[in-house]
């Protein structure tokens, strides 16, 4: 038999043991990217979100943002999303239970009468992270946010007492404690720029109150109101149209609706759901969400003010922007 030569061996071995390397890392490395995919695919299917809005989706305000919002942020994070709207008080228990038993890891309440019923529901469901505005949370599966609204309130109270020609401004609000500090923080805005300008105060026992809203518009237009403040969320577009036929100044809320009244709609105090939002999903992807009451306001980029109407006076802009300074000494950027 003859002999094989050293070399051949030595390379066949080389050529073997190569071989045998770029096959084991390349199954290795297929392995790895089938868990990540597997892993990542697994993640979003599970990841699964519930929004309930007491109101309509299309209002141009809390529940549009609110939608918007969230179909903005699935498309980031790959969460599957159920939205449910038109909500009756009496209907959420019912809905937030159904969420929670078919495995929602979020449930959104978009307001404050999420707050009872998820509290009731959430110790039941511990798995599921219950999320709603401005009430309680007593459970560890359960976090509320509010907002710092009276420095807002007095921000566009400073506003409107510079604006008005008559004084005498209003405010249209919803009759709920949740909402008394932004009052007192208007009244205070508004004494604090003109002491002489008077307040008339209307107020409406629910967010969806749009006839109520309209009445109480109407009301302060005879009584010489020129600059109204409207904090509703389902109601406010019938407000501004209304005070517009008027050739009344409005204040929007929420969102910037200075394109429902372009020439009337001063600025609008915007709470930023879109910031809102952002912070919950990317807290709660990240497990840092916390349970219990959160307050965000100017100092998070909740708060802000829109760009100003055509018709504001440059000295009353730049007034507003020492004021906000003061509010917020280290201001930065609002976020985004």
């Amino acid at each position: 038999m003859p002999k094989l030569l050293p070399f051949p061996v030595l390379f066949t071995g080389l050529v073997v043991g190569l071989l045998l390397l770029i096959t084991s890392q390349f199954v290795t490395s297929m392995k790895h990217l089938d868990k990540v995919i597997n892993k990542s695919s697994h993640s979003s299917d599970k990841v699964r979100v519930a929004l309930l809005l007491e109101g309509p989706t299309y209002d141009q305000g809390w529940n549009s943002s609110a939608l918007e919002s969230m179909t903005e942020l699935q498309k980031r994070f790959n969460f599957s999303l159920e939205i449910a709207n038109n909500i009756k008080p009496e209907q959420i228990k019912k809905l937030a239970e159904k969420y929670a038993a078919n495995d929602y890891d979020l449930i959104l309440g978009h307001g404050l009468i999420f707050s009872d019923p998820f509290t009731d529901v959430a110790f039941r469901y511990p798995k599921s992270h219950f999320v709603s505005f401005n009430g309680e949370a007593p459970h560890p599966n359960q976090t509320t946010i509010r907002y710092d609204m009276k420095p807002a309130g007095k921000l566009v109270g400073i506003l409107a007492a510079k604006m008005t020609k008559s004084d005498k401004v209003g405010y249209i609000m919803v009759d709920k404690p949740t909402e008394l500090l932004q009052v007192e923080g208007f009244i205070e805005g508004v004494k604090k720029a003109s002491p002489k300008t008077s307040i008339v105060v209307g107020k409406v026992p629910d967010f969806n109150d749009i006839e109520g809203a309209i009445r109480k518009t109407r009301d302060m237009i005879s009584q010489g109101v020129d600059v109204i403040y409207t904090t509703g969320d389902s109601f406010n577009l019938e407000v501004i149209t209304e005070a517009q036929r008027a050739g009344v100044f409005t204040i929007g809320y929420i969102a910037d609706q200075r394109y429902i009244a372009p020439d009337y709609v001063l600025v609008s105090m915007m709470q930023d759901v879109r910031q809102c939002y952002r912070i919950i999903t990317e807290q709660f992807i990240q497990g840092k969400l916390p349970n219990g009451k959160v307050m965000y306001g100017l100092t998070e980029g909740v708060n802000h003010l829109s760009q100003f109407g055509h018709m504001v006076p440059a000295n009353v802009r730049k007034d507003l922007e020492r004021e906000l300074q003061n509010f917020i000494p280290s201001r930065g950027s609002y976020g985004g």
